[in-house]
């Protein structure tokens, strides 16, 4: 995989409505794209054979269903 660029970046930070200051943006960077590459090394196997859970989340209360 590619590695981030600085306009990826922002572009998904702007999308996550997070403000990454200009200063830092080497550091997120290297941080973000270091992760993507670890995380592209994980290989567990059957993984892609396995149905992902729907997320189920038990009602608020004060949100007038009951």
């Amino acid at each position: 995989m590619a590695d981030l660029t600085d306009s990826d970046i922002l572009a998904l930070a702007k999308a996550s409505g997070i403000t990454i200051p200009a200063r830092l943006l080497p550091e997120v960077g290297y941080s973000l794209n270091g992760l993507l590459e670890a995380l592209s090394n994980i290989d567990v196997p059957g993984i892609d054979e396995v149905e992902p859970l729907p997320i189920v989340l038990p009602p608020t209360s004060g949100s007038g269903s009951r």
